[in-house]
Order: C-alpha cells, then sequence, then structure tokens
C-alpha cells in the first residue's frame, strides 16, 4: 500500500468523522423544540447498472416507498446517471432523479410535491480481510415543489435547495471454513446535510440507519433485505417548533448488474 493510498484513506476517514459529527451536533441542538412523529415505514428498491465499456456504464434506479404497511403512499423515487469508473475501488455518477412525495403521518403536508434533482456521486470501495466498506459522497442540486391552491387549482412553484449526503457501508460475509458465503450482513449510515441559501434552519435534513442481509445470487444479481431506521426533519415547522420523523421498518432491494459488452 502506497503513501498516496494511505493519504487518501486517512482523508475519507476525516470527511466521515465530520459529517457524524456535524449530524449529531445538529440533532442535539433542535431536540429543545421539536414535535415527533412515528410512522412504519416499506422500502422496496430497484437498482441496476448496466455497463457500456469498461469504464463506462448507466445506472438505473427505482424506490417505492410506503407508510403504515403497504397502505399509503410515501415517495416514489426514480434516478439515472452516466457511471465512470477512474479505477477499480472509485466511481463517479452524474445523473438525474425524479422524487414525488405524499401526504402522511401526524404532521402531513397539504399535498403530495414533484421534486428534480441534478445529482453528482462519489463511490469509493475499500477491503479489510474479509469485510468490504464503501463510502458513498454526493451532493444534490433540489428543485422542490411548493403545492397551493388558488382559484381552485394547484400551482406548483418551485424552491432551490442545496444538499450534501455521506454514506458508509460495510458488508461482513458469513464464514463456512474459513470462506466466504454467498451471505453477509451489511451495516450502513448515511446523513444528509442542507446548505447554502434558502435552507434556513433546517441544515440536519435526514439520517438513515440499515441493518441487512444480503444474498448474491450469481454476479448478476444480489439482494438485500432487512430493517431501516429514517429519522427525518419536515423542511417547515409549525407554531415556531421543528417536525422530526422517526420512520422505522424494512427494506428490500434488488441489485443487477448488466453487461452488454461481454460475450
Amino acid at each position: 500500500m502506497n503513501r498516496l493510498t494511505l493519504s487518501f484513506q486517512s482523508m475519507i476517514k476525516k470527511i466521515s468523522i465530520f459529517f457524524v459529527l456535524l449530524s449529531l451536533s445538529i440533532q442535539s441542538i433542535s431536540q429543545e423544540s421539536r414535535l415527533t412523529d412515528q410512522n412504519s415505514i416499506a422500502w422496496f428498491a430497484y437498482t441496476g447498472n448496466i455497463k457500456l465499456s469498461p469504464k463506462v456504464s448507466i445506472h438505473t434506479e427505482y424506490q417505492w416507498r410506503r407508510t403504515e404497511g403497504l397502505k399509503y403512499w410515501q415517495q416514489g423515487l426514480f434516478r439515472t446517471g452516466i457511471n465512470y469508473s477512474l479505477r477499480k475501488d472509485v466511481n463517479l455518477i452524474v445523473g438525474y432523479a425524479n422524487a414525488q412525495t405524499y401526504s402522511y403521518g401526524d404532521y402531513p403536508a397539504s399535498f403530495a410535491f414533484p421534486e428534480h434533482r441534478i445529482f453528482e456521486q462519489l463511490f469509493i470501495k475499500d477491503k479489510i480481510g474479509y469485510i468490504d466498506f464503501s463510502h458513498r459522497f454526493m451532493l444534490e442540486q433540489r428543485f422542490v415543489g411548493s403545492v397551493s391552491l388558488q382559484n381552485g387549482t394547484q400551482k406548483t412553484d418551485y424552491n432551490y435547495l442545496n444538499r450534501m449526503r455521506y454514506r458508509a457501508k460495510a458488508e461482513i460475509p458469513f464464514l463456512k471454513e474459513k470462506l466466504p458465503t454467498k451471505w453477509s450482513l451489511i451495516l450502513q449510515d448515511e446523513i444528509f446535510i442542507g446548505w447554502g441559501e434558502n435552507i434556513g434552519t433546517n441544515i440536519f435534513d435526514q439520517n438513515r440507519i440499515g441493518i441487512l442481509c444480503g444474498y448474491k445470487l450469481n454476479d448478476l444479481v444480489k439482494i438485500e433485505a432487512g430493517y431501516i431506521n429514517q429519522t427525518l426533519q419536515q423542511p417547515r415547522r409549525i407554531n415556531n417548533r421543528s417536525v422530526f420523523q422517526h420512520n422505522n421498518g424494512f427494506l428490500i432491494a434488488a441489485n443487477f448488474s448488466f453487461d452488454v459488452i461481454k460475450k
């Protein structure tokens, strides 16, 4: 391992610690004046990576998110982008996402609202022994709709917001006779931080914790399923108090890899 790699890993660790401490400090400051909302959620996700060349691929993704079991919509999210591999363990993605968020919970929004995003993502993989680590850094330029009723007709205005995200993920394979199997334990945490103009006091956006079980069917298909916890701060305030949602439930994700250049 050369000095450049060691320096790079050290930088990643420092950035990761910064995001964690920033999230904890923001949450602790806002605890005194908050409203809380508990919800059960069920998330289903599809992710597909279509390889076009040794370095270029197309990322496709759709997430179907429900609340109160499967009764009501929470959010629908579509995301796509161009993935460029700088090297085997470092990828860059630039793309577009479209989301529709619905009214749910004890403090629902008046109307479901749309959102358009442009995003840039840096994905870094690392391995220590049998354990696979990954770091995902994402910047989002968000155009969030605000829906109102005017003269009996719904009108949508868009606000521009910036957001940065960091996800740390560790995948620990189940060992059988000192060799990894197709099964693994996955631990992950993702922090969302808003920044720039129009963000107001809503700097902390949300945090997601996942404890999942992974199963690799083959080199092309992998399934992940388990527990997901989402702590989310709504962008609006009620009686000058922040609204924090604590959403708990399960996540089922199917990940596919398609190689159109492979003979």
